[in-house]
């Protein structure tokens, strides 16, 4: 695993706007990134933390993204992260009432295959965004998003149930989803 400057510098080229696509990839890799075959990457993306970083196949990370990976992120197959999304792996304890920002605590991020996270989201440690998921723009995800359902607000809550009619059986379980809301 590369250092956290060498990370910082690869991922910093990976992300400027003169940058062709097909470098940045490459520049990524050398980060110590994980992608699986096809990604499309828009400039401004910032990578930070010694973590590991996975993400899928024909997944997009627009401008202006930042990933923490100190707590290690994994992003599924054909996930869309629009312009400005945060995935904050490590925050802190609060104990302390000298020191609010006390220890460092990390929790991994997962955000599965489908899922959307629409602009200026921000996705707090320790959470996973269900297959299928959509957060609505400029929301604050703290706790877990089920499958195929729709979260909006700050701090994001239930909004709908998404349709699932042309999934395969296996995956289609909106019963299930709902159960986990109530």
């Amino acid at each position: 695993m590369p250092t956290s400057r060498r990370r910082e510098v690869l991922g910093y080229l990976a992300g400027h706007v003169l940058t062709p696509q097909r470098l940045r990839i490459r520049l990524l890799r050398a980060a110590g990134v994980t992608v699986e075959r096809h990604l499309e990457v828009l400039s401004g993306l910032r990578v930070t933390g010694e973590g590991r970083l996975t993400i899928g196949d024909c997944s997009f990370v627009n401008h202006e993204c930042l990933i923490d990976t100190a707590g290690g992120v994994t992003i599924g197959r054909n996930v869309a992260l629009a312009n400005r999304v945060a995935l904050l792996t490590s925050g802190h304890e609060t104990d302390d009432p000298r020191a609010r920002a006390g220890r460092r605590v990390l929790a991994p991020i997962v955000i599965e295959d489908g899922a959307w996270l629409g602009a200026n989201v921000t996705v707090l440690g320790g959470v996973t965004i269900g297959a299928g998921a959509v957060v609505a723009a400029g929301s604050l995800v703290r706790a877990d998003v089920p499958p195929h359902t729709l979260w909006a607000g700050v701090p994001a809550r239930f909004v709908r149930a998404l349709p699932v009619d042309d999934l395969p059986a296996a995956a289609a379980q909106p019963a299930d989803v709902v159960g986990q809301l109530a």
